[in-house]
């Protein structure tokens, strides 16, 4: 009974309660021209990693673009999604350029953005030994497509599509990839 008046009085107030998100990440390999390497992307059980469960992302060579390659992280559902804030857990030591990974954002309004690893702050040791927390914000953004200046984070854009991408020929070992203050992993969210 409570909760039903708590909720009758969040509606007169025009307070929007927000539905958790079931969120999904699934690591796939992108390689639509068929190149002759070996992609890496999937989750495996590893003790040292923050969430015991570690994303790698690898590829043998690189691919010019187009058709490219990749290993990806896609994270579903994107449909309404505002992003406020992006981040992963990065283990020391492999792979991490302004390239490789990245987060890659494309939004409903047709424009593209990308931020690489090498790019954000990075908290050494957080969350883990090891680790470090990378956080990105505007200053970080790389514009691909789109109108100069601007940066999803924050912004009233819609995402299309949201994904970690390695397409330099290299591995990385990921974890806990933070969506909006949501820990993303092997499993729904």
């Amino acid at each position: 009974m409570k909760s039903l008046v708590l909720a009758g009085l969040a509606l007169s107030l025009g307070i929007v309660i927000p539905s958790p998100i079931r969120w999904t990440v699934t690591p796939t390999a992108n390689n639509p021209g068929d190149a002759p390497i070996k992609i890496t992307a999937s989750f495996s059980p590893d003790a040292d990693a923050p969430s015991h469960q570690a994303l790698t992302l690898a590829i043998s060579d690189m691919v010019t673009f187009p058709p490219g390659a990749s290993a990806l992280a896609v994270v579903s559902p994107v449909d309404g999604l505002k992003l406020m804030h992006l981040a992963f857990d990065h283990k020391v030591g492999t792979h991490c350029t302004n390239g490789s990974p990245r987060w890659d954002v494309e939004t409903t309004d047709g424009s593209s953005y990308a931020f690489g690893c090498a790019a954000g702050i990075h908290e050494v040791g957080l969350p883990a030994a090891g680790w470090e927390r990378i956080t990105f914000s505007c200053e970080d953004v790389q514009m691909l497509k789109g109108l100069s200046g601007s940066c999803p984070l924050g912004s009233p854009q819609t995402v299309r599509v949201l994904q970690v991408i390695q397409d330099e020929a290299a591995s990385t070992t990921l974890d806990n990839l933070n969506v909006n203050w949501n820990l993303l992993g092997s499993s729904q969210q």
